[in-house]
């Protein structure tokens, strides 16, 4: 008796909290969802002002295990331009236990289960048409009752033609977290496919690209900065400026990341492309990575609020304050206190047999007081500065030999004789290379480095002053000078 007692009594439980919990979130999910608009309304004015976005419940409807919902997103491109808004649709399942939740397998109890969806206008009919009819935005979100969220956006395929061109995409989706403080961000992204091409000019441009992910592990500071990495990364990417250019990527890769340093921000940025084509010839791999250190966060923040301040001010007519210019040079001076550093970390090509590659790194200081023009400034502005450059002579050769292959393709010219030039060229660049001084030999290779400190030049090895230095870098513009003639170096007048 009593295990039968139990065994209804525990269904009958669940059904009761089920019911109570459905009763209690339908009397607070409106609450929560206007808190949630108010909260996107204020990070939109912060971060994209310009456009005027806002974002309204328009209707709500509460019903007892269920709401339905319907929301506006407004925004204008132009300041004079009538807003242009999207209206998206919503059905809310309460919680703590929503039928498709439980029907998935997904037990955990939520206070909320939303599906939405675009609605179909003027300006999204077009979308609308692409996607055969179907809604070519839809979605899940869950809300936890600790107020955090997670949600997946899914894009339709896209198929869209005209005189102009045709656009085509492939299904993406794109899942998103929120932690019930909106400090912490997560998103992850996918799109198969994607073609475009413009046939309405003379010359046309296509575009294709295959496997494109992105991921982003972004954490709010107390002064607002979304720490942590991102990345893009494509397969491939297929690109024809003209009907005689095809340019091609294959594993190309964008990563940035923003990192907390003590009291001041350090900002990176690389973008790595595994394989490139010309043609459907190899070219070789490139890196290009970028990076800013030591920047003052309260700085930075004042610099940041003021530059959208002017932007606003400027797309409503308004004539910047009189003290504008004074305000932005007191922040750019309260950035230079801290000792920024500007680097170009590294920017290299890679070919079949060889490489080139650039380091440069810049260190930056608060100037005197007493400097008055713009060059005095950036004399004072620049504490230290170095740069490395090696270019090996077979990359040279390589890059010839391309342009050669490609160029000869149509007359047929013998790769034998391809190959003879690109010998013949590869030494004369080297040695007119050589005769200006901007390098030196390193075996095979071309190397040159350039380092300043305390107002103190070191070239290819050879300490000078920076009039000195100066003097042999204008010198290219009128003819070459030699750095063994100091004489001349001291008597040449760059004006």
């Amino acid at each position: 008796m009593k295990k039968t007692t139990l065994a209804i009594a525990i269904p009958l439980s669940i059904v009761g909290v089920s019911v109570v919990g459905a009763w209690y979130t339908g009397s607070q999910v409106e609450q929560h969802l206007q808190v949630g608009i108010d909260q996107a309304n204020a990070s939109l004015q912060e971060q994209v002002p310009y456009l005027n976005p806002r974002v309204q419940l328009v209707e709500f409807e509460r019903g007892f295990f269920s709401s339905r919902a319907r929301y506006s997103f407004s925004f204008s491109p132009e300041p004079d331009a009538e807003p242009l808004t999207l209206e998206v649709s919503d059905d809310l399942e309460h919680g703590p236990f929503p039928l498709s939740r439980l029907a998935a397998g997904q037990i955990s109890p939520v206070m909320a289960q939303s599906h939405f969806r675009l609605q179909q206008s003027a300006l999204t009919a077009p979308l609308f048409e692409a996607a055969g009819g179907k809604p070519p935005l839809t979605g899940e979100a869950t809300v936890h009752y600790d107020q955090s969220q997670s949600a997946r956006i899914d894009l339709a395929s896209l198929s869209y033609g005209s005189p102009e061109g045709t656009l085509r995409t492939s299904p993406a989706s794109l899942t998103i977290s929120v932690s019930s403080d909106r400090k912490r961000i997560g998103f992850s992204g996918q799109l198969a496919e994607f073609d475009f091409a413009e046939t309405g000019y003379d010359q046309p441009v296509s575009m294709q690209l295959r496997d494109l992910r992105l991921q982003a592990d972004k954490q709010e500071n107390a002064n607002g900065f979304a720490l942590g990495p991102s990345s893009v990364m494509i397969r491939r990417m297929l690109i024809q400026p003209s009907a005689q250019m095809q340019v091609e990527l294959q594993d190309a890769v964008i990563e940035e990341a923003l990192t907390q340093n003590g009291d001041n921000l350090d900002q990176s940025l690389a973008y790595r492309i595994d394989r490139l084509r010309v043609q459907e010839q190899d070219i070789g791999s490139v890196k290009l990575a970028l990076s800013v250190r030591h920047l003052e966060q309260t700085a930075l923040r004042e610099l940041e609020v003021a530059y959208n301040q002017l932007v606003l001010g400027a797309l409503g007519d308004e004539e910047p304050g009189s003290d504008t210019g004074e305000k932005f040079k007191r922040l750019i001076l309260a950035l230079l206190e801290g000792g920024p550093m500007l680097a170009l970390d590294e920017f290299s090509l890679n070919t079949a047999n060889g490489q080139g590659k650039v380091v440069l790194t810049f260190s930056l200081r608060k100037p005197a007081d007493n400097v008055v023009t713009p060059d005095e400034m950036v004399q004072s502005a620049l504490a230290s500065l170095q740069a490395d450059y090696r270019l090996d002579k077979a990359l040279i050769g390589d890059l010839i030999t391309l342009q050669g292959t490609l160029e000869g393709a149509a007359a047929g010219v013998d790769p034998q004789d391809i190959a003879m030039q690109a010998q013949m060229m590869t030494e004369m660049f080297s040695g007119m290379a050589l005769a200006s001084q901007w390098v030196v030999e390193d075996g095979d290779a071309l190397r040159g480095s350039l380092s300043y400190a305390d107002g103190k030049v070191t070239f290819n090895g050879r300490p000078m002053s920076v009039d000195e230095f100066l003097t042999f870098a204008m010198s290219g513009v009128q003819g070459p000078v030699g750095l063994e003639d100091s004489s001349e170096l001291e008597q040449y007048d760059p004006e």
